[in-house]
């Protein structure tokens, strides 16, 4: 009975040192450790743990290890030398891949948009009687257009891969505003000329009357 009180009152006092850490580690790059029943390698392997793996720290044992807590549920001990609070390089990058990934949908989406920008303003050129309204219409995509594209490329600043993709858009983007600087030429060339066609219609007619007019004169007065 003795020995059990003994052995009990060593067990409590040996409890404090082991501490509740509440905080989420990962396995350090390029290891494959063991997740043990015990703090020990004479306790069972429960499950290997690859590089890159998220533990959940429970509490810090006493002859190096930690008890953790997997994704899936697993609890068990493991050396604390390998675990990290960085989060893993294979995991940054599975991050930036799938926002290359967003950012190359993006520009596929803005460069879909300009060609039918483009088709728009081949059909507005060919059909100028409602120029006004078909240019501010477009205007106003085109600034749309433009102000994703400002966007776009601020958030992929940091994206290397995505650079030529941005130069093609832009490049796009300019021959745009060029095409829509060329139609606000032609169609003010082609108000300027409807203009002068029916000045000089007119100015024709009134001459025409006129020299009728003197010939019909002459002619009564002749009689």
């Amino acid at each position: 009975m003795r020995s059990f009180i003994l052995i009990l009152l060593m067990s409590l006092s040996i409890l404090p040192a082991g501490r509740a850490i509440a905080d989420t580690q990962y396995v350090s790059d390029q290891l494959t450790i063991t997740l043990r029943k015990g703090e020990g390698n004479q306790y069972k392997i429960l499950k290997m743990l690859k590089a890159g793996t998220p533990v959940e720290t429970l509490q810090e044992g006493t002859a190096g290890y930690v008890l953790v807590r997997t994704s899936d549920g697993s609890k068990g001990w493991v050396r604390k030398q390998y675990l990290t609070n960085e989060t893993p390089k294979p995991i940054v990058i599975a991050h930036l891949e799938k926002e290359r990934e967003r950012l190359r949908e993006q520009v596929t989406q803005l460069e879909s948009q300009q060609a039918e920008l483009t088709a728009k303003l081949e059909n507005s050129r060919k059909d100028l009687s409602g120029g006004n309204a078909a240019f501010a219409d477009l205007q106003k995509e085109l600034d749309k257009v433009q102000s994703k594209y400002d966007d776009l490329h601020t958030n992929a600043s940091n994206v290397v891969e995505l650079a030529k993709e941005h130069d093609r858009l832009k490049a796009h983007n300019d021959q745009l505003l060029a095409e829509v600087d060329q139609l606000r030429q032609e169609n003010e060339n082609i108000l300027y000329t409807g203009a002068v066609k029916w000045f000089l219609a007119g100015a024709g007619v009134f001459l025409v009357g006129v020299i009728f007019g003197k010939t019909s004169r002459k002619k009564k007065g002749f009689s």
